[in-house]
């Protein structure tokens, strides 16, 4: 929360395991705001369904 009561948020996703920046997604930050509402798709290229069988969201 900064000075004036209100907050810049925003998402970061992280596929694990791995560390790789591929690996990470964040979205847009919304200013101003403390009820962020996102209307975003975040997508992972690359990624088998195989691989998402092994690897958690964080």
């Amino acid at each position: 929360m900064d000075s004036n009561g209100l907050a810049d948020p925003y998402v970061k996703l992280h596929l694990l395991p791995g560390a790789s920046k591929s690996n990470k997604l964040r979205t847009k930050t919304l200013y101003n705001t403390l009820n962020p509402a996102w209307n975003e798709t975040l997508v992972y290229h690359g990624i088998t369904n195989e691989d998402m069988q092994r690897k958690t969201l964080r």
